[in-house]
């Protein structure tokens, strides 16, 4: 019965999709499991969830979402990684914090004028 009911989905394609194991960074699936727990998701239903976001994202072809959304993605690891003690936060900074201290600056007449910010 069972070798019938195979010949049955075989020439119907109606094949169930079978799990396969993929290989992904301790980061995603660090972050992955995070915020599984938090939207009530089994770890590959978010990962799916994901997949399906950044699959939609990328078709509508807007590239500054694109951007914007891999920036993010690397900050929410980054962030990670000083949480659990993988880095210091003064790791992630683009200027150190020393150089960032010497550093002199002049903003232009304009650049507070929209906040109606007076110097």
């Amino acid at each position: 019965m069972s070798g019938d009911l195979w010949q049955i989905a075989m020439h119907c394609d109606m094949l169930l999709a079978m799990p396969k194991s993929v290989r992904i960074s301790d980061g995603l699936y660090d972050l992955a499991t995070g915020t599984a727990s938090l939207m009530h998701r089994s770890l590959a239903q978010q990962i799916e969830h994901w997949a399906a976001l950044g699959q939609a994202l990328e078709a509508s072809g807007n590239r500054e979402a694109i951007l914007s959304a891999a920036i993010a993605h690397m900050h929410e690891l980054d962030r990670l990684k000083v949480a659990s003690g993988q880095k210091k936060s003064s790791e992630l900074h683009a200027i150190p914090a020393r150089a960032a201290k010497r550093m002199k600056y002049k903003l232009h007449p304009q650049a507070l004028a929209a906040f109606d910010i007076k110097r």
